[in-house]
């Protein structure tokens, strides 16, 4: 399956692009790399959230929302390339509106990772957003 990229992960990709990370995509001593994707990649698709850099850790009030009218079967996991399911494991998030808690870690980034969430079961719904605020700390 493809690796498609959030707003926030096409900044990131290339830092010398005149399109950078803005102050309010990272920002405070707890930082917050904010962003959304909307696309109707088959179930399966990988979907850069944001890069973390080394020595985060992943605060549990970081949160995904979907927009209403997304597939009502449609799961998606959280995690980074070791482990799929770091910070949630598979959810169906159903048709109405919704948002997903990630889950705390103990897991400390020993490198620059990716946060990646993953769908399963059935592809986004066309034109559906879903967007993220995932809070970390620099240990």
């Amino acid at each position: 399956m493809p690796t498609v990229n959030s707003s926030l992960a096409l900044k990131q990709i290339d830092y010398p692009a005149v399109a950078k990370a803005m102050p309010t995509d990272f920002n405070g001593r707890v930082r917050i790399a904010r962003g959304s994707y909307s696309g109707s990649d088959a179930a399966g698709t990988v979907i850069r959230l944001a890069k973390i850099p080394k020595g985060a850790r992943i605060l549990g009030s970081s949160r995904i929302y979907f927009e209403a009218g997304q597939n009502a079967s449609m799961t998606v996991k959280v995690g980074d390339a070791a482990n799929d399911e770091r910070y949630l494991a598979a959810v169906a998030p159903g048709s109405a509106a919704a948002f997903v808690d990630l889950a705390p870690a103990d897991h400390i980034a020993t490198a620059e990772e990716w946060i990646l969430l993953t769908t399963g079961v059935a592809a986004l719904t066309d034109g559906k957003k879903i967007t993220f605020e995932i809070f970390f700390v620099l240990d």
